[in-house]
């Protein structure tokens, strides 16, 4: 349980006494300071510095109290609070003290001798699976115990595969079913056969657009706060290129061919089944002539009339006079909706003259590439929860732009887009209505900044097994309540 302070800014939090890592020893107060000191020390890599910039100290004065203080009274406090991961510090001080960068490179991070859970790790094997084994000490386990022995999450080299590895009998659950084999799970589902459960995407598969020189990826901000010229991206640094990129984008044929009729366009990040969504902001229109429009006045001009060729740069912003229109697009192999996804999308930007090319890549590598920000425009997929808009700060403000830690890889800082978040998070007795308005003007900023495009939004169905018992997802976990998964004996 909590206490807030008379002036909203400090909470206190009681440690209940019932919970122990599965060493035995108990959990106290310092294993949420040292993971907060970790996270402000600026010595390891982490994109939670940016989810805890509203807290002004944590204390711990004595084993069981946390106290959190916070810069001013937030809407979104006990969301920033719990945040803050709990980690073992009995070992973390024995292995680390406070050098905490030794924290990055550890071998712990792949093999971690100490939990608090329902499962307890047992083994990784890279790029296969992971192993992990009952913990008959967790407390909240709903029937007084851990009911399956364990649990292996398997690394499959695609969706495809998943499908066929699940059709066999070799796995319990699909937590995403891709879109060319919904119908025919569907079909097993109405039989009976298996399980599905429906419901909207609390994400995105979106395009990011690198804004900095990707030659030479800088953080968004000093180590005093100071923004730090980033250079800017030689053809998506102008805004009017973005949007043009948006508007020769024809979503209905998109939905069609790459996400079998089963997505949505949205406008920004705040989805339809927020709180704050604001009806007002609609996604770009599908105007290749406008879009052709905007690339002249850009200064990208079609010097040929030859559709086949890419325009080129004269008096661009940022490219110098005779720079083909061309760049590529990074993304990652193994999921079918992405790989449609992408080829459509580059037929479709032809025809207003871009020339992207596919920069196709296993997982890992992508995303190293990603944080990195040594990119020129990149496909993934991307989800937070659709009921706690500020955890946006992350990905929209300079806070987040950390090179190979932040979600901010786009470089995208628009000062009013960051004071909106900042007044939202504030608002005096946390107005919904007000919180709302303020939201709905940060999505109207991202709609026409476009340091994301946002390419779909799905009905993502999850199936499991027919035989399993208490599979009961929510509409932001699937895993709640896996401490009481088990097989029916009798189907």
């Amino acid at each position: 349980d909590w206490t807030i302070s008379e002036d909203g800014r400090t909470y206190t939090f009681t440690i209940r006494d019932d919970w122990t890592w599965s060493d035995g020893t108990a959990f106290t107060s310092m294993d949420i300071k040292y993971a907060y000191d970790a996270i402000v020390s600026g010595q390891i890599d982490t994109p939670l510095a940016s989810a805890v910039v509203t807290i002004e100290s944590v204390e711990a004065p004595d084993p069981k109290t946390v106290v959190i203080t916070f810069v001013a009274p937030t809407c979104t406090a006990i969301n920033v609070a719990s945040s803050i991961p709990p980690i073992p510090s009995h070992v973390f001080t024995e292995l680390f003290g406070t050098d905490y960068a030794q924290m990055n490179d550890s071998e712990w991070n792949l093999a971690p001798t100490v939990t608090a859970d329902a499962f307890d790790f047992s083994n990784f094997r890279p790029g296969e699976q992971i192993t992990l084994v009952a913990n008959q000490d967790y407390v909240d386990a709903q029937f007084g115990y851990v009911v399956p022995e364990g649990w292996i999450m398997r690394m499959l080299a695609s969706q495809a595969v998943s499908v066929e590895e699940f059709l066999a009998g070799n796995i319990t659950i699909i937590p995403s079913v891709p879109e060319d084999r919904q119908a025919e799970l569907e079909a097993l589902a109405d039989a009976g056969e298996i399980q599905m459960h429906k419901g909207p995407s609390a994400g995105w598969q979106f395009l990011s657009f690198n804004l900095a020189d990707p030659t030479n990826p800088q953080n968004g901000l000093d180590a005093d706060g100071n923004p730090i010229d980033q250079g800017n991206h030689p053809i998506f640094g102008d805004v009017r290129v973005r949007q043009a990129f948006a508007m020769s984008i024809d979503h209905a044929a998109l939905n069609a061919g790459a996400f079998a009729g089963t997505g949505f366009p949205v406008a920004g990040p705040i989805l339809p089944q927020s709180w704050a969504y604001p009806d007002s902001v609609q996604p770009w229109p599908y105007d290749p002539a406008a879009a052709a429009a905007l690339l002249e006045e850009a200064g990208w001009i079609d010097h040929d009339n030859d559709p086949a060729t890419p325009r080129i740069a004269q008096g661009a912003l940022y490219a110098a006079d005779g720079t083909p229109l061309s760049f590529t697009l990074t993304t990652f192999s193994g999921n079918p909706s992405v790989d449609a996804s992408t080829l459509i999308m580059q037929d479709q930007v032809r025809a207003t003259g871009f020339d992207m090319q596919l920069e196709i890549i296993e997982f890992q590598a992508m995303v190293e590439k990603f944080l990195n920000q040594e990119y020129d425009a990149a496909v993934l997929f991307f989800g937070l929860d659709p009921q706690n808009p500020d955890e946006f700060t992350d990905l929209f403000t300079p806070a987040g732009d950390v090179v190979g830690a932040g979600f901010n890889v786009s470089s995208y800082n628009n000062p009013r887009a960051t004071e909106l978040l900042e007044l939202a998070r504030t608002v005096p007795g946390c107005d919904t209505e007000a919180r709302k308005a303020l939201y709905a003007e940060f999505q109207q900023i991202i709609h026409d900044d476009l340091p994301w495009f946002f390419i779909n939004v799905s009905i993502v169905p999850s199936v499991a097994r027919g035989d399993l018992v208490n599979f009961a997802p929510t509409e932001y976990s699937l895993y709640w309540n896996i401490d009481g998964w088990s097989y029916s004996l009798t189907q």
